[in-house]
């Protein structure tokens, strides 16, 4: 019989060495550890409810340098048993504003800077602001938004990780940069039609909704928050994460499974950007200007057109197939609820009934627009801040230009280094 003997780890020195004032002393203990590259970092969090809450906590104790957190709702009562930045006084306050401060707070990285965005994320917060960050946390309970994050991480090449919660089961989905799949490859037909809900089969918003509310308890967010980060810092730092890969925990029978994701080549969310024009100019401007900047000869050239098609859809006018009464709008799609184009001629004969109209969509901008079009700003047209518009020129060819005079209106502290 042979024996042998382990041969022991000889601890570094430096290493033993009890740092009691730095907060960071136990994590840069691991050999691998990089704190300056957290210090560094530059973390999207979409969502700030019970993921989101747990995945901020998670980043302001490890030392993140720069978060932007972002949501639209408001604080309710049944939020606080997940929540851990949130309190019973903030009952009926925004998410994204008290998220923000709180996380400020625990901040243990005194250089850290935190900034919050409240709105709309699938309409309202520009694709440029995608490319600002490393990487992209997907704190989320619609598919809707995952969508929508998804498509832009995959424009601008930023990678996304994906968390959710139900019951007692958590999944994360890593999506790396131009590589495997996305998390629109795998969406089904039920995810699909999920994702149009809030919409009408016109495209305009309803007023009323079915939300489904997830069943679940603080333990599921704790857990899968826990694993989200812990891939983040690994790609952050370097190391090799589960890219194309869902970790999935069944709480109930303690079962832990990893998936591999396949790509799906015929994804329509596979499109990215070959290039950017960065601009000084904001989405305050008035399209006539814009159209007078990109159309300078050394940009898109005299004739250059504002794209629109495939970002969002501007209604001019919709014609009453009934009556015939044109009614103007000016505005974009997204903005408008079917109850607000429903003809009011028609609608006085008969309130219930909706008429199918001539709809006048305008899919591209240029200087032959009407006065009434070139005197609206690009906010007006649904253009949001720090957007990457599109613009044709007039032999077909496009270009893509940011609108980056918009930079410190969104994150005005992460913008001030």
């Amino acid at each position: 019989m042979s024996t042998f003997r382990i041969k022991p780890n000889r601890p570094d020195t430096e290493k033993l060495k009890v740092d009691d004032m730095n907060p960071f002393d136990r994590q840069e203990r691991i050999g691998w550890w990089n704190q300056d590259k957290l210090r560094e970092a530059k973390v999207l969090v979409i969502g700030a409810g019970a993921i989101g809450n747990e995945t901020l906590k998670n980043l302001a104790m490890l030392g993140i340098g720069n978060i932007l957190l972002c949501d639209m709702d408001t604080i309710s009562v049944s939020n606080l048993s997940r929540t851990v930045l949130f309190r019973k006084a903030d009952a009926g306050k925004k998410k994204a504003e008290t998220a923000a401060q709180r996380v400020k707070e625990m901040c243990l990285e005194e250089s850290s800077r935190v900034d919050f965005f409240d709105g709309d994320i699938v309409w309202e917060l520009g694709t440029g602001v995608y490319r600002y960050f490393d990487i992209v946390l997907g704190c989320l309970d619609n598919i809707e938004t995952r969508f929508a994050v998804n498509k832009n991480c995959q424009l601008v090449a930023k990678p996304f990780i994906d968390a959710g919660i139900s019951e007692l089961a958590c999944s994360v989905s890593v999506f790396g940069i131009n590589e495997g799949a996305c998390y629109q490859c795998f969406a089904d037909k039920e995810q699909m039609n999920s994702a149009r809900k809030r919409y009408s089969c016109d495209n305009f918003k309803k007023r009323m909704f079915g939300e489904r509310r997830m069943s679940t308890v603080q333990i599921s967010s704790a857990i899968v928050s826990a694993l989200q980060v812990q891939e983040a810092v690994k790609i952050i730092t370097g190391k090799r994460a589960a890219i194309s890969k869902k970790l999935f925990f069944q709480g109930t029978v303690n079962d832990f499974d990893i998936f591999d994701l396949q790509r799906e080549e015929d994804c329509l969310a596979h499109a990215s950007y070959d290039s950017i024009i960065e601009t000084p100019l904001t989405n305050a401007v008035k399209l006539r200007r814009f159209l007078n900047f990109v159309s300078q000869e050394d940009k898109s050239g005299k004739g250059a057109a504002l794209d629109l098609r495939g970002d969002r859809d501007f209604l001019r006018s919709i014609k009453c197939a009934t009556c015939g009464k044109q009614t103007f709008f000016y505005k974009p799609v997204f903005r408008l609820f079917g109850d607000e184009v429903i003809c009011s001629n028609c609608k006085k004969q008969d309130g219930e009934r909706f008429v199918i109209g001539e709809y006048d969509y305008i899919p591209d901008f240029d200087m032959n627009c009407e006065d009434t079009l070139l005197d609206l700003t690009l906010e007006q047209l649904g253009i949001p801040k720090l957007h990457i518009v599109t613009v044709r020129d007039t032999a077909g060819g496009y270009k893509h230009y940011e609108l980056s005079g918009d930079v410190k209106n969104v994150m005005p502290n992460i913008s001030n280094q």
